[in-house]
């Protein structure tokens, strides 16, 4: 079934109106001014020859000529209205019309893979929020894009590395060119720890993102958790780098799964240890109006403002030089972030470029039981 355009529905919509309105107008103005100007003629007793009549009031022709310019008025007001209408109806039609055909068009540029294409936000204050809404999809589009290609990049990037380095090693032992001695076998072990941190990390990052992480909740100290962790990075250090924990006097009790809050600690002193290389690093766990704050503080290098935004985003790596030189997948952060969102928790992150970073999370406090 064909649908009527908007603008033949806002053009006769208004034009119906109009007219509707003119002509009750007109009637009840008609009605009016027959009653009172046969009153008027009654008061005086005036009647003049055959003609219509109101009640027991006989019309001569000059009072029927009268009533007469009056209908004629009523009809060609109700003409004046009426184009006075279609011509305000083709208007307003235009004006609501023209932003809304501008959002098709976008949609279907958008549809045809255009995610660069942006409409101009205009008209009435509900097309500007659904113009406006549109550029903020059209813009997350395009990001999710860049990251989903970055990623695919990234990942081919990360098994590349190991493969490459494996299959050499695997053909200069076949051939014969080099031994397979222990000093061999360990480098070849340490390639393959690093596909299979690679893989593990993407199976848990595409499940955490799925909504379908497992989580064994109960009441979990976070100051143990992360003591624990502590002592874990203080062996991974860089000589020179030391590993601290301060945390509040009070029990630091949250209701959390325990393996998966310390896997999200775990993450985060790995990226603090694979970006510190002198100085010191800090974990903090306190209380602050009914949350719990854990943060890890570092001196390493810092992140650039303009990346800060995106660090939790999966495979984002401010420095891809860097990265490449400490290791890391660019995963752990976004397993990180949603980890803590499953726990009803946020996560956050400042830093200063060249001086260190602070990145750690929030989670509610525990109830007393």
């Amino acid at each position: 079934m064909k649908r009527t355009r908007l603008t033949w529905q806002v053009f006769l919509a208004i034009l119906l109106v109009a007219l509707a309105s003119v002509l009750v107008a007109g009637l009840i103005a008609r009605r009016a001014l027959s009653s009172a100007f046969a009153a008027y003629l009654s008061a005086y007793g005036m009647h003049m020859g055959p003609g219509m009549g109101f009640g027991r009031m006989v019309l001569g022709a000059a009072e029927r000529a009268f009533l007469a310019g009056v209908d004629r008025g009523i009809v060609v007001s109700a003409a004046v209205a009426a184009a006075t209408a279609a011509l305000a109806a083709v208007a307003l039609a235009r004006y609501l019309v023209r932003p809304l055909r501008q959002l098709t068009s976008g949609v279907e540029a958008v549809a045809s893979g255009d995610l660069a294409h942006r409409v101009e936000v205009s008209g009435p204050a509900e097309i500007e929020e659904l113009a406006t809404a549109f550029n903020t999809m059209a813009e997350s589009l395009e990001r999710s894009e860049a990251l989903r290609r970055r990623m695919v990049s990234d990942v081919a990037h990360e098994l590349r590395n190991p493969i490459a380095a494996l299959r050499a090693q695997a053909e200069a032992v076949a051939e014969g060119v080099m031994p397979l001695d222990e000093a061999r076998l360990r480098s070849m072990v340490q390639d393959l720890e690093q596909l299979s941190r690679l893989v593990h990390d993407l199976q848990e990052l595409a499940v955490a993102e799925a909504g379908a992480l497992r989580y064994e909740m109960s009441q979990t100290d976070l100051c143990e958790i992360a003591q624990r962790e502590v002592e874990r990075a203080k062996v991974l250090a860089h000589e020179g780098v030391e590993v601290s924990l301060s945390c509040s006097p009070a029990p630091a009790m949250v209701h959390a799964d325990e393996f998966r809050i310390a896997q999200a600690v775990r993450n985060l002193l790995a990226n603090a240890l694979r970006h510190t290389t002198r100085g010191r690093i800090a974990v903090t766990v306190e209380s602050i109006d009914g949350w719990m704050r854990l943060t890890v503080s570092d001196t390493g290098s810092g992140i650039p403002e303009k990346d800060l935004p995106y660090i939790f985003e999966r495979f984002y790596r401010a420095d891809e030089a860097r990265a490449a030189s400490t290791g890391g997948t660019g995963l752990g952060l976004a397993i990180v972030k949603r980890i803590v969102e499953d726990h009803g928790g946020t996560v956050f992150a400042t830093s200063v470029e060249g001086v260190g970073s602070a990145i750690g999370f929030v989670l509610p406090v525990s109830p007393q039981e």
